[in-house]
């Protein structure tokens, strides 16, 4: 093979691994879901860039894999020890738990992190920033959850969630807000492996997920099952996600069998992913123009 011949075909696995990753997200000059750069955590998987940053954060084996290590893989709802309203004494989250080298010579509390499993056991990691980087490229976490759909096959991992930034200069202790009552709220998902063409699957339901404004230990989420029917004459995304006496309904979300997205309008919009599309995320913003409504959803297939 020539060397020019080579260098072709190396920079289309370079397009091709960045390609497997789609997202989105109702601000991308806040939250831009994308393939994750090199450094800190490792490229070309799900990630997120967050206010702006040059860095686009590995979800899976930065926060999420040092959130885990904080909690020996005990969710907060399953453990013993957390406090009357739900909330665990929060863990804190330090520069040398996520670099044991550099921590050796500064080790300030990047923030107060919490794991969750909620319905349909997902995985439900949040963070509320404490420190203020000094790289002015690094990420600036603010109020960040990451839900993270279960269960999946190797090679299709998917997330969502919610960002908010840092309110002010917050100092350590057990408060679980994430400031995501703030006009800069924003919801997003991000996954590997999108489907494809979804013309000829079988209807499916899905168990999901939804997220706004949580409180941490809370279990405040939206639970439901869509049904997507991909092989009628017009495929659709129905059903209806609940939280207390407040439901979001999706009839009338169409599904594009070439591409396998969904949408209803600008009020929804989502991905299915995985072979035979073995899970689904996106967001809906309500029809409404206030951020603080918008939720972040996600699921398996039944």
């Amino acid at each position: 093979m020539s060397k020019r011949i080579l260098a072709v075909a190396l920079m289309a696995s370079v397009v091709s691994a960045h390609a497997a990753v789609i997202g989105g997200s109702t601000n991308t000059s806040k939250i831009d879901p994308k393939a994750s750069t090199l450094l800190p955590f490792g490229a070309d998987k799900p990630g997120l860039s967050i206010n702006g940053s040059s860095i686009v954060i590995n979800l899976e084996d930065g926060p999420i894999k040092h959130i885990n290590q904080k909690y020996s893989n005990t969710p907060i709802n399953s453990s013993p020890t957390q406090n009357v309203n739900g909330a665990l004494n929060p863990k804190y989250l330090t520069l040398k738990d996520v670099n044991p080298v550099i921590g050796l010579f500064t080790n300030p509390t990047l923030g107060q992190v919490w794991y969750e499993k909620r319905a349909y056991d997902t995985q439900i990691y949040s963070v509320r920033q404490i420190a203020d980087p000094a790289i002015p490229a690094a990420p600036k976490f603010g109020g960040l959850v990451i839900a993270k759909v279960p269960n999946l096959p190797a090679g299709t991992s998917v997330y969502f969630g919610e960002w908010a930034p840092r309110a002010g200069n917050p100092s350590t202790g057990s408060d679980t807000n994430l400031n995501l009552n703030s006009a800069d709220h924003t919801v997003w998902y991000v996954g590997e492996n999108p489907t494809g063409n979804t013309t000829g699957l079988a209807t499916a339901n899905y168990n999901v997920l939804g997220v706004n404004q949580h409180t941490p230990g809370q279990n405040d989420f939206y639970t439901g099952v869509l049904t997507a029917a991909f092989g009628s004459a017009n495929p659709s995304l129905s059903g209806s996600l609940v939280r207390g006496s407040d439901q979001i309904n999706f009839a009338g979300t169409v599904i594009n069998n070439t591409n396998g997205t969904f949408a209803k309008g600008n009020e929804i919009k989502g991905q299915f992913y995985g072979a035979g599309a073995a899970a689904l995320a996106g967001y809906t913003t309500r029809g409404t123009t206030d951020t603080r409504d918008d939720i972040a959803f996600g699921g398996r297939k039944q």
